[in-house]
């Protein structure tokens, strides 16, 4: 007897709000609610509802691989649940954490061993390279109001000319954005708290993304009363696109160029927040 009754298919399941993404990340749902569906006899519909957002939170804004083993940990569904499900009723994210949990223990049975084995290095992010910078700029131009273009406009930049983690641009303000004859500085308030200076060839965009807010207000999407991981992945997911665009990819571009460019380590550890070499060393494979 299943824990439901019998699961029932959703062969004509169509993700509206992940649509965009779901040649890349549609098959490893598909496949993912289809094992648990069998396992659990649960309702392969509510499985699509609460694995779908989950999976594109994680690989667009975490920037983690699609694979069972770093996607299905608990840790990685709470942090989903707090961050990334602000705009859902909490009957709601209730009743997707009890299915994620589930699922973890279905599909990585192993979680719960996980933390007493050594862990091996995952891949590094891919970085984009010219003409898909070229597309996300193109992209953030083309948006159809003002308000998400300036929107689009400061996460590139503060992305890809800054390197920010996805927390830190949502904590930018307009005040934390020096600019002199030295360049662009930017104020970092996070854990990882530093001075970045901006890249050249991103002053012009920020800069005009910064005047056109009269106060101090949050560069991206300012008057939003607090910050959560989910305002990113929201922002990205109503602008219908196909690009892949992902706050990882752009630190990751940022990181590489300033190797390329012979940034010493020391120099790109202090400006990055990284504390140590081991994450510069597995991008030297970008390096040219």
């Amino acid at each position: 007897m299943s824990e439901q009754g019998e699961a029932q298919p959703a062969r004509d399941y169509v993700p509206i709000l992940a649509l965009a993404h779901w040649s890349r990340i549609g098959l490893f749902v598909r496949e993912s609610v289809s094992d648990a569906a069998q396992l659990t006899g649960r309702n392969e519909r509510d499985l699509y509802a609460a694995l779908t957002p989950l999976v594109l939170w994680t690989w667009q804004t975490r920037g983690l691989p699609l694979e069972r083993s770093r996607i299905f940990r608990r840790s990685v569904v709470d942090q989903f649940v707090h961050l990334g499900m602000d705009s859902y009723a909490r009957g709601s994210r209730a009743t997707h954490r009890a299915a994620l949990w589930r699922m973890v223990e279905v599909l990585n049975p192993d979680e719960e061993t996980r933390a007493r084995r050594p862990i091996g290095r995952s891949e590094p992010t891919t970085p984009y390279n010219e003409p898909e910078v070229a597309a996300l700029a193109s992209w953030a131009q083309g948006q159809r109001t003002e308000a998400r273009r300036l929107s689009a406009i400061a996460l590139l930049a503060l992305g890809l000319g800054a390197g920010l983690a996805i927390r830190e641009i949502l904590a930018v303000r307009t005040d934390d954005i020096v600019s002199g004859a030295a360049g662009t500085l930017i104020r970092v308030r996070s854990d990882r708290e530093r001075t970045v200076p901006l890249l050249r060839s991103w002053e012009r965009m920020l800069d005009l993304a910064k005047h056109e807010s009269t106060v101090n207000d949050w560069m991206f999407r300012p008057g939003r009363r607090n910050s959560s991981d989910g305002q990113v992945t929201d922002f990205l997911t109503r602008s219908r696109t196909t690009l892949d665009i992902r706050p990882a990819r752009m630190r990751s571009t940022w990181l590489v160029g300033h190797l390329d460019n012979g940034t010493s380590p020391q120099e790109l550890l202090r400006i990055s927040g990284l504390k140590n070499l081991a994450a510069l060393d597995k991008l030297t494979k970008f390096v040219l």
